[in-house]
């Protein structure tokens, strides 16, 4: 597989699903990176050019809000309303308002734990196939 726009960016600051998205896309021969700031998330987007951002909705908001805001500019500055890579947000399914508002920013999905967990291989599955 040519894996040169195989990075998937996680932005977020819990390693607990960093694990996860690990095992599921290492063996397909992705690299998974994680963005902890803005900074550290803008610095890996310019130079990586990810295929695939994971946004942690329970992560520092004052880190994932920004960057969503930062992708949406991006998008506009690159081609008009579109994202070059998919952007995949999760949080906690009881907090509906957080998980319309990153929907509301401009995500191409917006899961809630529970079906992010479930569906995060048929994601990168999917993400593999489009960049065969």
């Amino acid at each position: 597989m040519d894996t040169s726009n195989g990075t998937v960016l996680l932005v977020g600051q819990n390693l607990f699903f960093l694990g996860k998205i690990e095992a599921v896309a290492e063996p397909l021969g992705f690299i998974v990176q994680r963005a902890t700031t803005e900074p550290i998330f803008m610095d890996q987007y310019t130079k990586n050019s990810p295929s695939l951002i994971l946004v942690d909705l329970e992560g520092d908001e004052t880190v994932w809000s920004p960057v969503l805001g930062d992708l949406a500019q991006s998008a506009e500055r690159v081609n008009g309303s579109e994202l070059v890579a998919k952007v995949v947000a999760f949080g906690p399914h009881e907090n509906v308002e957080l998980l319309e508002r990153a929907k509301n920013m401009g995500c191409d999905l917006v899961l809630n734990k529970g079906e992010f967990n479930r569906d995060l291989p048929k994601i990168i599955e999917k993400l593999r196939a489009d960049l065969l």
